[in-house]
Formats: C-alpha cells, structure tokens, sequence
C-alpha cells in the first residue's frame, strides 16, 4: 500500500521544475522497483514530502517542499504524500500510527479546537489511533485525507474505556462499538464527506479511544 498520490488532471502528468534536496537514479533496477526504492526513500527522509520519478532512467528527485514550480515532461510523474488533516474538540493528547506514537511536536494546534493540524502520512498505513479529550461540551473527533482515504465517519471504533495495547495494529478492536457522529460537517479545511466521531456514550469531561483499520477487518485466530 503506498500513501503516495500523484499529480495530475485529465490524465496529464505533472512534473516538479522546484530544487530537489536529493537526486538519484536505480539504473540497475526495474522500473517498478526503482519506483518503489524511490516512494521509501521518501517516506524514510523526514523533511521528504513529495518526489518526482523518471521512468526512463528510473530517476529519484526528492523534495522538501509541496509543488511551486511544474511542468509536463516526457515520463515524469510527481507523488505527493497525503496530508492528513485533524482537529479533535476539545482536543487530543495521543496519535499512533501503525502502532508507533507520533510526538506531539507535530501537532502544535492540538488543543485548539479552531485551528486543525496536518501530517503528512507515510507508506504502509494500516492501523490510525488517536485518543482525544472532550470537555464539558459535546465534542468529537475529525480527520481526513484531501482524497478520502483516510476519514473520520461510522467506520470507525471508539470507546471511552483504556484498554493496553489499544493503539496496536493486533490489538483487537471487535468488542469497540462504531463511532457515532456528531457533526455532519467537519468545515472547509476538511475533505467534504469529512464527519465528526465521538462514542455512543456522549461523555463529557473525559478522554475517549478511536481506530481505524484502513485495511478492513482482521481476523484473530485462538491459539
């Protein structure tokens, strides 16, 4: 699974013109490999937030920047990361990926309900967990991709209890109840079909737990 979307309209192919901070070619390798060397040698630098890979050469350019400058050129395709946008009310506290905690550093909005973060997703999304906090009001949680893939809606699991390990990919989640919604809209900054989750419970003042398997459903077997 990648978390790369490319750039294009009417079927047309963009290409980055902006400086890349690396530029390697896999002359040895498949096109398809060299691709796939390129797309994780992208998601594996931190400041890498997008590529552009030539199929001809199996050409690698690296880019610490979203597109400004674009042209069109023969067998050049641009992958962008996708920007995961979320906003938690009253806010949230811990986000997992795959089961790995992302430090808070990267969400410095995430205790202001107005102001939404972005993070830009990696390679091999399986598993998303956030555990988000509700004041006295009743708040929920938002998330999504600007192309749907990632969504916040009733196809995820939340709950208000602590289980260990909840934010783990085998972590069993088929006793959690669906997400309820409780905002039809998340806002403009949001895809649209974006809606705010929370649990059945309506708590207030209190953390609550929510999943979601991108995969689909995993099945556990008893040992």
């Amino acid at each position: 699974m990648n978390c790369f979307s490319s750039f294009k309209e009417d079927n047309m192919s963009f290409c980055s013109c902006d400086p890349a901070i690396e530029d390697r070619s896999w002359s040895t390798f498949s096109f398809l490999e060299a691709l796939m060397l390129c797309s994780m040698r992208c998601s594996q630098t931190a400041s890498c937030v997008a590529y552009n890979f030539f199929s001809a050469t199996n050409q690698c350019q690296l880019f610490n920047q979203t597109l400004n400058k674009f042209s069109v050129l023969p067998g050049c395709q641009y992958f962008l990361k996708k920007a995961l946008t979320i906003n938690a009310d009253d806010g949230f506290n811990e986000f997992y990926i795959n089961g790995d905690n992302i430090p808070a550093s990267y969400f410095p909005n995430a205790a202001k309900v107005i102001r939404p973060d972005t993070y830009y997703l990696m390679d091999n999304l399986v598993v998303l967990a956030i555990k988000s906090h509700n004041g006295a009001a009743y708040g929920g949680l938002a998330a999504s991709t600007t192309d749907g893939y990632v969504l916040t809606n009733e196809t995820w699991k939340c709950t208000e209890s602590y289980y260990n390990g909840w934010y783990k990919i085998n972590y069993n989640d088929s006793s959690w109840s669906p997400a309820i919604v409780t905002k039809i809209s998340a806002g403009s900054l949001f895809n649209v079909n974006t809606k705010w989750i929370s649990v059945s419970t309506k708590c207030k003042n209190c953390d609550f737990y929510c999943r979601k398997n991108v995969l689909g459903n995993f099945k556990f077997l008893e040992i």
